[in-house]
């Protein structure tokens, strides 16, 4: 008896020392860079829950590792469980919300952004009682509709003062810089673009997307960016849950 007694004490304490059990305890506390530590070392199994991925992802978002959160939580949001589902739901609205800041490139932030409006209805359509959701809806609606003005205005002024042909070198240096900034390797593509303007008439055009780029630079270094760039105080809502 009491070797069954010793034995099923000893069970329950590996049960209690397993890595996601101290992940989920790290990812309470706020401590998510020690709760990934943690749910890294979790056993397949174990992987495959709703919560697992959950938390994984919620994470990671405040590591801002955002495609990787984006993952995570895309395979949270099939849970069964009507409560993790909404927060996954809510948590990749503001997923889509980051990536489309992060990007340099306008047509990817729009589309970002449009995902990030589904994501906040699904939420809602999924739980009517989150408010924050609804609220949310109209922010990104708000900043998309900015977007979406800014990029017709820019093309109305396009068309009135039509730009040089960029030569093939420019139009290889800018394809090459955007694959930089899709990479997040900014500082790098911000070279490429100053390097063929440097030297090269036709690729004056490209000058607003190196600017940009040196915005993101800026943000991301946690300096104001040297261009205007709309903010709202409201943006502070768009966190995850």
């Amino acid at each position: 008896m009491n070797r069954f007694f010793f034995l099923l004490m000893a069970l329950s304490a590996l049960a209690l020392a397993r890595p996601i059990n101290d992940g989920n305890k790290l990812f309470a506390k706020g401590d998510y860079s020690g709760a990934i530590e943690k749910y890294q070392k979790v056993t397949p199994a174990e992987q495959s829950t709703p919560l697992y991925y959950y938390n994984m992802g919620t994470s990671l978002y405040h590591l801002d590792r955002f495609e990787e959160a984006k993952e995570k939580l895309s395979l949270a949001s099939y849970s069964l469980d009507p409560t993790i589902a909404s927060k996954a739901f809510y948590n990749l609205a503001s997923v889509y919300y980051r990536l489309g800041e992060k990007t340099s490139e306008p047509s990817d932030r729009i589309e970002k952004w449009r995902q990030s409006i589904a994501y906040f209805k699904k939420t809602v359509d999924s739980n009517p009682n989150m408010d924050k959701a609804k609220q949310n809806i109209e922010i990104v609606q708000r900043k998309l509709k900015e977007e979406i003005d800014k990029q017709k205005e820019q093309q109305n002024e396009d068309s009135k003062h039509p730009s040089p042909e960029l030569s093939e070198a420019a139009k290889q240096a800018k394809a090459r810089a955007l694959q930089l900034s899709k990479e997040e390797k900014y500082a790098e593509a911000k070279k490429v673009l100053e390097e063929i303007i440097s030297i090269d008439s036709t690729a004056s055009p490209l000058a607003p997307y190196m600017q940009r780029t040196d915005d993101i630079i800026e943000i991301n270094a946690g300096r104001k960016p040297k261009s205007k760039i709309e903010t709202n105080d409201t943006d502070n809502d768009l966190e995850v849950i």
